[in-house]
Protein backbone atom coordinates (compact mmCIF):
# COMPACT_ATOMS: atom_id res chain seq x y z
CA UNK A 1 0.00 0.00 0.00
CA UNK A 2 1.39 3.60 -0.39
CA UNK A 3 3.48 4.97 2.53
CA UNK A 4 2.29 7.93 3.72
CA UNK A 5 5.01 10.03 2.93
CA UNK A 6 4.55 9.23 -0.42
CA UNK A 7 0.36 10.18 0.42
CA UNK A 8 2.48 13.53 1.79
CA UNK A 9 4.15 14.22 -1.72
CA UNK A 10 1.27 13.70 -3.80
CA UNK A 11 -0.74 15.91 -2.11
CA UNK A 12 -0.25 18.43 -4.74
CA UNK A 13 -2.51 16.60 -7.07
CA UNK A 14 -5.73 17.52 -7.32
CA UNK A 15 -7.01 13.68 -7.79
CA UNK A 16 -4.65 10.37 -7.77
CA UNK A 17 -5.63 6.78 -8.04
CA UNK A 18 -4.32 4.66 -5.28
CA UNK A 19 -2.52 1.14 -6.28
CA UNK A 20 -4.59 -1.85 -5.06
CA UNK A 21 -5.04 -5.35 -5.89
CA UNK A 22 -7.99 -6.38 -8.16
CA UNK A 23 -11.33 -4.89 -7.16
CA UNK A 24 -14.88 -5.43 -7.01
CA UNK A 25 -15.45 -1.80 -6.74
CA UNK A 26 -14.59 1.65 -6.97
CA UNK A 27 -14.94 4.30 -4.01
CA UNK A 28 -13.95 7.96 -3.49
CA UNK A 29 -12.65 9.83 -0.92
CA UNK A 30 -12.59 13.73 -0.14
CA UNK A 31 -10.10 14.71 1.67
CA UNK A 32 -6.62 15.96 2.32
CA UNK A 33 -5.71 14.19 5.68
CA UNK A 34 -2.33 12.09 4.41
CA UNK A 35 -3.22 9.67 7.51
CA UNK A 36 -6.95 9.31 7.14
CA UNK A 37 -6.16 8.64 3.03
CA UNK A 38 -4.04 5.80 3.94
CA UNK A 39 -6.38 4.10 7.05
CA UNK A 40 -9.11 4.47 4.73
CA UNK A 41 -7.76 3.53 1.38
CA UNK A 42 -6.27 0.52 3.00
CA UNK A 43 -9.18 -0.69 4.75
CA UNK A 44 -10.73 -0.19 1.59
CA UNK A 45 -8.57 -2.42 -0.15
CA UNK A 46 -9.07 -5.40 1.94
CA UNK A 47 -12.60 -5.35 0.72
CA UNK A 48 -11.29 -5.26 -2.61
CA UNK A 49 -12.64 -1.80 -3.38
CA UNK A 50 -10.18 0.47 -5.15
CA UNK A 51 -10.09 4.39 -4.18
CA UNK A 52 -9.94 7.93 -5.71
CA UNK A 53 -8.68 10.32 -3.59
CA UNK A 54 -9.84 14.00 -4.22
CA UNK A 55 -7.96 16.31 -2.14
CA UNK A 56 -10.20 19.76 -2.42
CA UNK A 57 -14.16 19.74 -2.74
CA UNK A 58 -13.73 21.48 -6.18
CA UNK A 59 -12.04 18.52 -7.96
CA UNK A 60 -14.44 16.54 -6.30
CA UNK A 61 -17.54 17.90 -7.92
CA UNK A 62 -15.94 17.61 -11.21
CA UNK A 63 -15.11 14.19 -10.55
CA UNK A 64 -18.21 13.02 -9.50
CA UNK A 65 -20.06 14.49 -12.98
CA UNK A 66 -17.36 12.96 -14.95
CA UNK A 67 -16.75 9.38 -13.29
CA UNK A 68 -19.11 6.38 -11.41
CA UNK A 69 -18.30 5.34 -8.47
CA UNK A 70 -19.60 2.97 -5.72
CA UNK A 71 -19.34 4.51 -2.54
CA UNK A 72 -18.30 7.95 -1.79
CA UNK A 73 -16.30 9.06 1.53
CA UNK A 74 -15.84 12.94 2.54
CA UNK A 75 -14.25 14.32 5.02
CA UNK A 76 -15.69 17.01 7.00
CA UNK A 77 -12.39 18.31 8.17
CA UNK A 78 -12.15 19.88 4.49
CA UNK A 79 -14.19 22.89 5.31
CA UNK A 80 -18.14 23.91 5.47
CA UNK A 81 -18.06 22.92 2.05
CA UNK A 82 -17.47 19.56 2.07
CA UNK A 83 -20.80 18.74 3.56
CA UNK A 84 -22.17 20.34 -0.20
CA UNK A 85 -19.96 17.62 -1.62
CA UNK A 86 -23.05 14.95 -0.49
CA UNK A 87 -25.60 17.18 -1.94
CA UNK A 88 -24.07 17.71 -5.33
CA UNK A 89 -23.86 13.69 -5.82
CA UNK A 90 -27.37 13.32 -4.92
CA UNK A 91 -27.97 15.68 -7.87
CA UNK A 92 -25.69 13.55 -10.30
CA UNK A 93 -26.69 11.35 -12.98
CA UNK A 94 -24.24 8.88 -11.99
CA UNK A 95 -23.78 9.19 -8.93
CA UNK A 96 -26.75 9.59 -6.65
CA UNK A 97 -27.76 6.09 -6.02
CA UNK A 98 -24.02 5.78 -4.66
CA UNK A 99 -23.81 4.76 -0.92
CA UNK A 100 -21.64 7.80 1.18
CA UNK A 101 -19.74 8.00 4.54
CA UNK A 102 -19.57 11.37 6.02
CA UNK A 103 -15.77 11.57 8.21
CA UNK A 104 -16.72 14.01 11.06
CA UNK A 105 -14.49 15.05 14.38
CA UNK A 106 -17.47 15.84 17.07
CA UNK A 107 -21.07 14.75 17.80
CA UNK A 108 -21.98 17.69 16.67
CA UNK A 109 -21.58 17.32 12.99
CA UNK A 110 -23.25 14.07 13.20
CA UNK A 111 -26.85 15.51 12.71
CA UNK A 112 -25.26 17.62 9.71
CA UNK A 113 -23.59 14.64 7.99
CA UNK A 114 -26.89 13.04 8.21
CA UNK A 115 -29.18 15.58 6.84
CA UNK A 116 -26.38 16.56 4.40
CA UNK A 117 -27.73 12.87 2.59
CA UNK A 118 -25.23 10.23 4.38
CA UNK A 119 -25.73 7.30 4.84
CA UNK A 120 -22.65 5.85 7.47
CA UNK A 121 -20.42 8.44 9.88
CA UNK A 122 -16.79 7.67 10.92
CA UNK A 123 -15.69 9.54 13.98
CA UNK A 124 -12.13 10.72 14.85
CA UNK A 125 -9.62 8.90 16.30
CA UNK A 126 -10.20 6.72 13.46
CA UNK A 127 -9.33 2.86 14.46
CA UNK A 128 -8.87 -0.07 12.34
CA UNK A 129 -11.77 -1.57 14.16
CA UNK A 130 -13.95 1.05 13.63
CA UNK A 131 -13.27 1.25 9.60
CA UNK A 132 -13.72 -2.28 9.12
CA UNK A 133 -16.81 -2.23 11.22
CA UNK A 134 -18.64 0.28 9.48
CA UNK A 135 -17.17 -0.36 6.21
CA UNK A 136 -18.31 -4.32 6.45
CA UNK A 137 -22.00 -3.36 7.30
CA UNK A 138 -21.63 -0.35 3.91
CA UNK A 139 -19.80 -3.38 1.68
CA UNK A 140 -23.14 -4.98 0.87
CA UNK A 141 -24.51 -1.40 -0.56
CA UNK A 142 -21.29 -1.00 -2.09
CA UNK A 143 -21.88 -4.47 -3.92
CA UNK A 144 -25.55 -3.33 -4.66
CA UNK A 145 -24.19 -0.25 -6.35
CA UNK A 146 -21.36 -2.34 -8.52
CA UNK A 147 -24.15 -4.84 -9.44
CA UNK A 148 -26.98 -2.26 -10.48
CA UNK A 149 -24.54 -0.35 -13.19
CA UNK A 150 -22.36 -3.05 -14.04
CA UNK A 151 -22.68 -3.23 -18.28
CA UNK A 152 -22.22 -6.98 -19.31
CA UNK A 153 -20.39 -7.09 -22.90
CA UNK A 154 -22.69 -9.79 -25.02
CA UNK A 155 -24.04 -10.14 -28.38
CA UNK A 156 -27.19 -11.82 -28.94
CA UNK A 157 -30.53 -11.02 -30.96
CA UNK A 158 -32.95 -8.10 -29.86
CA UNK A 159 -36.22 -8.01 -31.74
CA UNK A 160 -37.86 -4.17 -32.38
CA UNK A 161 -41.14 -3.31 -32.57
CA UNK A 162 -43.91 -0.34 -32.96
CA UNK A 163 -47.30 0.15 -34.14
CA UNK A 164 -45.69 2.81 -37.27
CA UNK A 165 -42.68 0.43 -38.49
CA UNK A 166 -41.88 -2.87 -39.52
CA UNK A 167 -39.90 -5.53 -37.32
CA UNK A 168 -36.55 -4.95 -37.00
CA UNK A 169 -33.41 -7.20 -35.84
CA UNK A 170 -31.20 -5.54 -33.96
CA UNK A 171 -28.07 -7.14 -31.45
CA UNK A 172 -26.61 -6.09 -28.08
CA UNK A 173 -23.48 -4.27 -27.18
CA UNK A 174 -23.86 -4.72 -23.59
CA UNK A 175 -26.61 -5.47 -21.32
CA UNK A 176 -27.40 -4.07 -17.58
CA UNK A 177 -30.02 -3.78 -15.03
CA UNK A 178 -31.54 -0.73 -16.62
CA UNK A 179 -30.92 -1.40 -20.36
CA UNK A 180 -28.75 -2.22 -23.22
CA UNK A 181 -26.94 -0.59 -26.09
CA UNK A 182 -27.88 -2.54 -29.28
CA UNK A 183 -26.40 -1.61 -32.66
CA UNK A 184 -28.04 -1.81 -36.03
CA UNK A 185 -30.83 0.32 -34.86
CA UNK A 186 -33.68 1.54 -37.42
CA UNK A 187 -33.17 4.83 -38.09
CA UNK A 188 -37.03 5.48 -37.48
CA UNK A 189 -35.60 5.11 -33.38
CA UNK A 190 -34.82 8.67 -32.08
CA UNK A 191 -34.17 10.06 -28.68
CA UNK A 192 -37.69 10.01 -26.28
CA UNK A 193 -39.17 7.54 -28.26
CA UNK A 194 -40.73 4.25 -26.83
CA UNK A 195 -40.15 0.62 -28.74
CA UNK A 196 -41.19 -2.64 -27.54
CA UNK A 197 -38.03 -4.88 -27.44
CA UNK A 198 -37.64 -8.00 -27.31
CA UNK A 199 -34.63 -10.82 -26.57
CA UNK A 200 -33.30 -13.87 -24.80
CA UNK A 201 -30.19 -13.91 -22.31
CA UNK A 202 -27.38 -16.01 -23.77
CA UNK A 203 -27.18 -19.29 -21.51
CA UNK A 204 -31.46 -18.95 -20.36
CA UNK A 205 -34.17 -20.27 -22.37
CA UNK A 206 -37.12 -17.92 -21.62
CA UNK A 207 -37.31 -14.29 -23.84
CA UNK A 208 -37.36 -11.28 -22.04
CA UNK A 209 -39.84 -8.76 -23.00
CA UNK A 210 -39.95 -4.73 -22.37
CA UNK A 211 -41.27 -1.28 -23.21
CA UNK A 212 -38.25 0.41 -24.07
CA UNK A 213 -37.94 4.02 -24.16
CA UNK A 214 -34.40 5.81 -26.56
CA UNK A 215 -32.41 7.73 -24.64
CA UNK A 216 -29.52 8.44 -26.81
CA UNK A 217 -28.38 7.65 -30.37
CA UNK A 218 -24.83 7.94 -31.86
CA UNK A 219 -23.48 8.45 -35.48
CA UNK A 220 -22.46 4.23 -35.79
CA UNK A 221 -26.15 3.74 -35.55
CA UNK A 222 -25.71 2.40 -32.05
CA UNK A 223 -29.07 3.12 -29.88
CA UNK A 224 -29.16 3.16 -25.76
CA UNK A 225 -32.26 1.50 -24.40
CA UNK A 226 -33.58 2.19 -20.71
CA UNK A 227 -36.11 -0.16 -19.81
CA UNK A 228 -39.26 1.02 -18.88
CA UNK A 229 -41.31 -1.61 -18.02
CA UNK A 230 -39.96 -5.27 -17.20
CA UNK A 231 -42.52 -8.21 -15.19
CA UNK A 232 -41.14 -8.61 -12.22
CA UNK A 233 -40.18 -12.05 -12.75
CA UNK A 234 -38.41 -11.58 -15.93
CA UNK A 235 -36.07 -8.59 -13.71
CA UNK A 236 -35.54 -10.92 -11.59
CA UNK A 237 -34.04 -13.09 -13.80
CA UNK A 238 -32.04 -10.00 -15.12
CA UNK A 239 -30.24 -9.39 -12.07
CA UNK A 240 -29.35 -12.90 -11.59
CA UNK A 241 -27.96 -13.68 -14.87
CA UNK A 242 -25.93 -10.38 -14.46
CA UNK A 243 -24.69 -11.45 -10.92
CA UNK A 244 -23.38 -14.37 -12.13
CA UNK A 245 -21.90 -12.49 -15.11
CA UNK A 246 -20.22 -9.97 -12.82
CA UNK A 247 -18.73 -12.87 -10.89
CA UNK A 248 -17.40 -14.52 -13.49
CA UNK A 249 -15.28 -11.41 -14.76
CA UNK A 250 -13.39 -11.33 -11.26
CA UNK A 251 -10.43 -12.64 -9.52
CA UNK A 252 -11.27 -15.32 -7.13
CA UNK A 253 -9.94 -14.02 -4.46
CA UNK A 254 -11.85 -11.40 -4.96
CA UNK A 255 -15.56 -13.17 -6.60
CA UNK A 256 -15.30 -14.99 -3.07
CA UNK A 257 -16.06 -11.73 -1.51
CA UNK A 258 -18.43 -10.70 -3.90
CA UNK A 259 -20.72 -14.21 -3.48
CA UNK A 260 -20.42 -13.86 0.55
CA UNK A 261 -22.12 -10.09 0.18
CA UNK A 262 -24.47 -11.39 -2.98
CA UNK A 263 -25.93 -13.61 -0.11
CA UNK A 264 -26.07 -10.77 2.45
CA UNK A 265 -27.80 -8.80 0.32
CA UNK A 266 -29.50 -9.78 -2.40
CA UNK A 267 -30.77 -7.51 -5.66
CA UNK A 268 -33.75 -5.70 -4.95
Amino acid sequence: MVSTPLLRRSLGVKVMTLPSSPSIARSLLVSSDPTTIEQITDAMERLAVTTDVCVDVASALQVLNTRKFDAVMVDFDLGDNAPGVLGEMRQSRSNRTAPTMAIIRSKSELALAYCAGSNFVLERPLSAQSLDRTLSVGYGLIVRERRRYFRCKVKTRVMLRRVDMRQAQSHTVNISEGGMEITAAPAKLVLGMRVHAEFTLPGRMGKLTSACEIVWRDKRGHVGLRFRLLPLEQRCDLQEWLAQKLEESLPEAVAERFRQANDRFPQG
